[in-house]
């Protein structure tokens, strides 16, 4: 690195003196130490640099480091950075002597002055004297005095990023191992000036990430946040279990019904439905659902019908969703038995109007036979068929009743009237049996609109099925009666064994009994049932802590002004008047037994003409001037209605001479025609006595209108 005539000055060949080799030694020996200083000095340089560099500084930071680090670890006065951005070279940095901030619009076009000619032809420059350099450009604004400078690209292999820009205010500063040197050191800026730029996209990306990471949180906190709001007001009861029943998050709804936070599914069910739940969660596939009823105790709520959900969401966990179905099942099964009940009705309406059909010659026929002209034994033999065919009357009336199907006869009355009437009737028969009868009655009215023959059958087999509960022990029967929520509510309670839970659904089915076959015949809750429903009202049936409680709930009504209970008078028999007598009456009947004996009945007293169906009747409707036209419903060819309208069309006189015998009040159709048109009927299967009785009174009201 020393220069050969300086080695050369040191041989001992040499014919100098002695004090002139030391100076030249000297002088040696001092070159030496300012480069080895010097090049300590750039050593450092680099490792300040490389430090700062590992701090992850921006690149501004970088370029004014590398400057202040030059002028601090080499002899150059002045030390700037310019870099590529375009057509120019624009000043980054800048330090040293009069140098303060720095100037950002100081720029040049590249192959302008030394630095764009270094930048432009990326080699470096050494000018050692200002004044000799053809393409030293000085600018106007600058305060620093030049002398020499040394330009060295800034590199990142073949490509020239910028320069590097080192000045003295001395002429010939800067020599060529200053320049090697530097060069080495733009080398070096060039790579770390690459990893500034890659820190700065890295710590640009990162933090974008980190937005992105953050608003993700944000949102994703805040879908938490509204989905557990929406879990925790739903009204479904939500968990989620492991395998081993551990509960890991429950919902609000569910820990309405727990008295403490629960740690297994154990705590939230029962034991028996708990194992369930977790044999059909070990039975799951995984990405599986399954649906399914169970019958389960959730905490301190009662028994409820639950409809189960429950799926796979995770390794080992499982979504257990509970509805609680109970309502709408009762509903369910509350609709089954009404539609069981409507069906069998008019099975069993249709069945009760042949019975009448059949009834009715058998108990007329009977009437008519003189019992007078008999020996004993036929008299006792006619009773016995009287007495029978009137047994079965009986029992046709109480499958009308059953199927809801006989109009009732609703009036407005007060219901604790019926209470003490039946509590009356009750309780010296059971007061022998040891069973005592409590009414607990409201002290205000209880008024409702009802068929009160109808509400005594309700309370009678009530009252019938707790004395049979309580069978032969000693107990108690209270009977309540209140007013809520503008219905009257009437209960029976007993102190017998209750109703098995088993049963509970099926008590009101038709023919379902749980008494023994000599007791009972299933038909009496099916008939309360059918009752209180056609009432607009409601029937339920519980158990309580002393035994078993019906209720029945009907609408109350608050206007009673002009209210009277029901009349019941019967009429004295009614014989036909003299004027009356030979009156020419119209008998329309398809049965021919029942033309028979319509026409046996009457014909004593009246001329009667027969007619099969209602289009012959209507043929001869103009024929004669009929007093009274008696004829069925129900016929082929033209039924009884249609009739009535065809003849009231043609001569609306008749209207007021028609009367109808019919057993089919069961239909909606002829109840309404029988409730708009107001025509006098007789229902099957009726006595002779009745339908002499009801011809007479209609010839005579007749007589009175006209």
């Amino acid at each position: 690195m020393f220069a050969v005539n300086d080695l050369k000055s040191l041989r001992g060949d040499s014919m100098e003196p002695a004090s002139t080799r030391e100076k030249i030694l000297f002088d040696l020996l001092g070159k030496a130490s300012d480069f080895y200083e010097y090049t300590v000095g750039i050593l450092s340089s680099i490792f300040e640099i490389t430090e700062f560099v590992s701090k992850g500084s921006p690149e501004e930071d970088f370029f004014s480091c590398v400057t202040s680090v030059l002028i601090a670890e080499s002899r150059c006065e002045n030390a700037s950075i310019f870099m590529v951005e375009g057509d120019e070279v624009v000043l980054k940095a800048a330090s040293g002597k009069a140098v303060s901030d720095v100037n950002p619009s100081v720029s040049m076009i590249l192959g302008e002055g030394v630095a764009g000619t270094c930048a432009k032809e990326g080699r470096t420059i050494l000018v050692s004297d200002v004044k000799d350099c053809d393409f030293f450009k000085e600018i106007d604004t600058t305060k620093v005095r030049i002398g020499s400078m040394l330009c060295v690209p800034i590199k990142e292999g073949n490509k020239t990023l910028g320069v590097m820009n080192l000045s003295h205010s001395s002429k010939r500063f800067f020599n060529v191992h200053y320049m090697r040197v530097f060069e080495l050191l733009g080398l070096l800026i060039g790579q770390m000036l690459t990893l500034v730029h890659l820190y700065q996209i890295f710590r640009r990306k990162n933090s974008d990430l980190n937005d992105l990471l953050r608003q993700k949180d944000e949102s994703l906190r805040s879908i938490t946040e509204r989905y557990k709001a929406v879990v925790d007001a739903s009204e479904e009861m939500i968990c989620i279990l492991d395998g081993s029943g551990r509960v890991s998050f429950l919902n609000s709804a569910l820990q309405r019904y727990l008295a403490s936070p629960p740690h297994t599914a154990a705590e939230i069910f029962d034991e028996a439905s708990a194992e369930r739940i977790l044999d059909k969660m070990a039975s799951l596939a995984r990405d599986r659902s399954m649906e399914f009823d169970l019958s389960v105790k959730v905490g301190e709520k009662a028994d409820i019908i639950g409809q189960f959900f429950i799926k796979h969401i995770d390794h080992d966990q499982v979504l257990v969703i509970l509805r609680d179905v109970t309502a709408k099942k009762r509903m369910e099964q509350k609709t089954m038995q009404t539609e069981k009940l409507t069906s069998l009705g008019l099975l069993t309406s249709g069945i009760a109007h042949e019975l009448n059909n059949k009834l009715t010659p058998i108990l007329g026929f009977a009437d008519l036979i003189d019992a007078e002209s008999m020996n004993s034994q036929d008299r006792k033999r006619l009773s016995v068929i009287i007495n029978a065919a009137s047994a079965a009357k009986g029992i046709v009336e109480s499958l009308l009743k059953f199927s809801r199907n006989k109009p009732p006869e609703k009036d407005i009355f007060d219901v604790r009237e019926v209470i003490r009437r039946t509590v009356n009737l009750y309780s010296p028969i059971i007061k022998k049996r040891g069973i005592s009868i409590v009414s607990e009655d409201s002290t205000d009215p209880l008024c409702i609109k009802a068929d009160m023959n109808c509400i005594e059958q309700v309370l009678v087999n009530f009252i019938n099925n707790s004395i049979d509960a309580i069978d032969e022990e000693q107990g108690n029967i209270w009977i309540r009666s209140c007013l809520k929520d503008d219905h009257v509510l009437v209960s029976i309670e007993d102190t017998g064994p209750g109703i098995p839970e088993s049963v509970m659904t099926k008590i009101f089915d038709p023919f379902f009994t749980t008494k023994p076959k000599d007791k009972g015949t299933g038909l009496g809750l099916s008939i309360c049932y059918g009752i209180i429903t056609d009432h607009k009202g409601e029937v339920f049936l519980e158990n309580t802590m002393n035994g078993a409680m019906a209720t029945m709930k009907i609408p109350v009504v608050r206007d009673v002004e002009g209210a009277r209970p029901a009349e019941r008078t019967d009429h004295d028999p009614i014989q036909p008047s003299e004027a009356d007598r030979r009156s020419l009456i119209m008998v329309v009947e398809d049965e021919e037994d029942l033309m028979d004996l319509m026409v046996d009945t009457l014909s004593p007293f009246y001329t009667v003409m027969t007619f099969e169906n209602g289009k012959k009747a209507y043929d001869h409707i103009e024929e004669h001037a009929w007093e009274l036209i008696i004829s069925d419903l129900r016929m082929p060819v033209m039924n009884g209605m249609e009739l009535y309208e065809e003849a009231v069309k043609r001569n609306p006189g008749l209207r007021k001479r028609f009367m109808f015998i019919t057993g089919d009040t069961y239909d909606f159709q002829v109840k309404e025609f029988l409730e708009s048109t107001g025509v006098t009927y007789l229902r099957k299967p009726f006595r002779i006595k009745e339908l002499r009785d009801t011809v007479s009174r209609q010839l005579q009201y007749r007589a009175v209108r006209e």
